[in-house]
C-alpha cells in the first residue's frame, strides 16, 4: 500500500511539473510577442455550450487502461460521462462514472481542472471459469489539465483516485479498496 501511495504522489508531482512547464513556456511566448495582447486566445469556454470527445490511455496500478470521456462544457463547469477498461491478469475492471469538472481557467490554451464523480466498478474475471462479475459503487476525485493546440484539438492528462467498498467473500468483512490512475489522451471540442 505504501508503494502505491508513493507511486501516486510521484505521478502527481510529475504531472504538476509538466503543467507548470507547459504553462510557463506558453506565457513566455506570449510575453515575447509584440501583438499578443491584441490577439484573442483560441479557447474561450464562456462562448456557450461545447462538447468534448476525449479518447485516452494510461495506467491504473500496473495495469494498462484505455477509455473514452464525453463531456458538455458550461464555462467553468463540465458534466462528463466516462468509461474505461483496465486490463488485468485475472480480471478486467470497467470503471463507469459521471463526473463534475471545475475548470480553473476558461480563456486559455491551458485549462487545469479538478474533478469528482460517482460511478460503478465492474470486475469481470478472465482467467477462471464460474466466477461472477462483481459490481460496486465507487467515488472518484482527481485533477488534470487540457492543452489546446487549436480551437478544436488538444491533449489531456489526468490523475484520479477511485474509492470503493467490497465485501470479502472469505471472512464476510467489508474492505475499502483504493485505485490510482493516470491517463493521457487527446480531446476534440465541438461547438
Amino acid at each position: 500500500m505504501q508503494g502505491v501511495l508513493l507511486l501516486y504522489l510521484r505521478t502527481l508531482i510529475y504531472v504538476s511539473l509538466l503543467i507548470l512547464t507547459i504553462h510557463s513556456s506558453a506565457f513566455s511566448q506570449r510575453a515575447d510577442s509584440t501583438h499578443a495582447m491584441s490577439k484573442p486566445s483560441p479557447i474561450n469556454l464562456n462562448e456557450g455550450v461545447s462538447f468534448e470527445i476525449a479518447p485516452h490511455t494510461g495506467l491504473m496500478g500496473r495495469s494498462g487502461t484505455f477509455g473514452l470521456r464525453l463531456s458538455m462544457n458550461y464555462g467553468s463547469f463540465n458534466l462528463e460521462l466516462a468509461g474505461e477498461q483496465v486490463i488485468g491478469n485475472l480480471a478486467n475492471l470497467y470503471p463507469l462514472s459521471v463526473n463534475a469538472i471545475l475548470n480553473l481557467s476558461t480563456r486559455s490554451r491551458l485549462i487545469p481542472y479538478g474533478a469528482a464523480g460517482v460511478g460503478l466498478l465492474l470486475t469481470v474475471p478472465t482467467a477462471t471459469i464460474g466466477d461472477e462479475t462483481v459490481s460496486s459503487l465507487a467515488v472518484n476525485f482527481g485533477a488534470g489539465a487540457r492543452y489546446y493546440f487549436t480551437r478544436s484539438f488538444g491533449v489531456r492528462v489526468e490523475v484520479k483516485q477511485y474509492v470503493t467498498n467490497v465485501k470479502n467473500s472469505r471472512d464476510q468483512k467489508d474492505e475499502l479498496l483504493l485505485f490510482q490512475g493516470i491517463s493521457l489522451g487527446v480531446t476534440f471540442m465541438v461547438r
